[in-house]
């Protein structure tokens, strides 16, 4: 197809003949035709399409924000005709990123090694590629599409932050299920399955439904971290104090999964649980964007009514009155409460005691979590 310098040379070279043929100018009607035939000879010289063999590894999938998200392109010539130089599009989310493949003769084979920007949080769909041919003077260009499209999350930036458990001991082997055969709360029956403890069969349960069921329990004995995460639009003060909040999030929820305590987030009513893992919470907190969510009171009434143990951080970019009520009501089911606030200016008091609920007011997510670990008394 003609380019848009193309189409505007072929526009100008039926002008050049109209003219020459209604004034009688020998002169433009040579220049008509010379324009036409430009954009003819450059339309079938990309007219030929190269066989073109395409494979791109994206390595890795998840990155944290800022860290290199990096792709090898492998082209191979698989034509009878040497391909001349071509330019591959890659796409990461409406964003291409163009890649020169050089001369390649027939059978030939070249590896190209380049970098997606991962300077924005988000989940992007990276791909497909797309090869783009023109002719030396622009004039007309032949494409096609090839290769798969892969997935690519760029997380937020997790810093230093300690989660403390208030005295109870976490697994000394590692992190754990919360499902074990010995804890003390029922969480659910199932069918038995090979292995499984002869002493946790429900005999009333395997009697009415003629299988045989196992009863399966909780270990409460360790603590979740629950971190409450304002989306609402009126929470914030643009976007950039809400990059910030998310990645004390993240922190919050890292920690504790290092510390092998099981966490959870609440953020734009849903709930991502991390427990041993914290790659599905990342990929959740990835996604997040502003929105009309219930912000912090709203979060906090939804919490269940029972005791969960260790931490319940809320984070927001503006607190009200109902807000610190909210969070109030709810801090004896806790170990230990506290709000932090962002404000991308200056703030007075870093930490105001409210009651059971401390409030840190901070500028960004990095003096957050320092203030907070000033706050309980440990160091990451």
């Amino acid at each position: 197809m003609p380019t848009r310098t193309g189409i505007a040379l072929l526009v100008a070279g039926l002008c050049c003949l109209a003219g020459g043929y209604g004034l009688g100018y020998t002169e433009l009607d040579v220049l008509g035709c010379a324009a036409l035939l430009a954009v003819v000879l450059a339309v079938a010289a990309v007219a030929w399409r190269p066989s073109l063999e395409l494979s791109r590894d994206l390595q890795p999938t998840r990155v944290a924000r800022g860290e290199p998200a990096v792709c090898v392109l492998s082209v191979r010539n698989t034509g009878r005709l040497p391909m001349p130089r071509t330019v591959v599009h890659d796409r990461l989310g409406s964003r291409r990123v163009p890649v020169e493949v050089p001369f390649l003769r027939p059978g030939r084979e070249t590896t190209l090694t380049y970098r997606l920007d991962s300077t924005r949080r988000g989940v992007y769909e990276a791909g497909p590629l797309r090869w783009e041919r023109r002719d030396g003077l622009g004039l007309a260009s032949a494409g096609g599409e090839a290769g798969d499209v892969r997935g690519l999350y760029v997380h937020p930036v997790a810093h230093p932050m300690t989660i403390v458990p208030s005295g109870r001991a976490r697994n000394p082997e590692g992190p754990a299920d919360t499902v074990v055969a010995s804890g003390a709360a029922f969480h659910r029956l199932r069918e038995y399955v090979a292995g499984d403890d002869l002493r946790q069969i429900h005999w009333r349960s395997t009697a009415r439904t003629g299988s045989l069921m196992v009863r399966e329990n909780l270990d409460t004995s360790l603590p979740a971290t629950t971190v409450l995460l304002d989306t609402a639009y009126m929470g914030y003060d643009g976007d950039v104090c809400f990059e910030e909040a998310v990645e004390v999030a993240a922190s919050a929820l890292v920690a504790a999964v290092r510390l092998g305590f099981p966490a959870r987030c609440v953020a734009g009513g849903s709930t991502v649980e991390a427990k041993g893992d914290a790659a599905e919470a990342l990929d959740f907190l990835a996604g997040l964007s502003l929105g009309a969510g219930p912000g912090v009171s709203g979060l906090a009434h939804a919490l269940p009514h029972r005791r969960t143990g260790a931490a319940l951080i809320a984070v927001t970019g503006r607190a009200g009155d109902a807000d610190l009520a909210a969070l109030r009501q709810v801090a004896p089911r806790f170990d230990r409460t506290a709000l932090i606030v962002l404000h991308l200016k200056g703030v007075a008091a870093p930490v105001a005691t409210d009651g059971a609920v401390p409030v840190i007011a901070a500028t960004g997510a990095a003096q957050a979590c320092a203030r907070w670990n000033d706050l309980v008394g440990a160091r990451p």
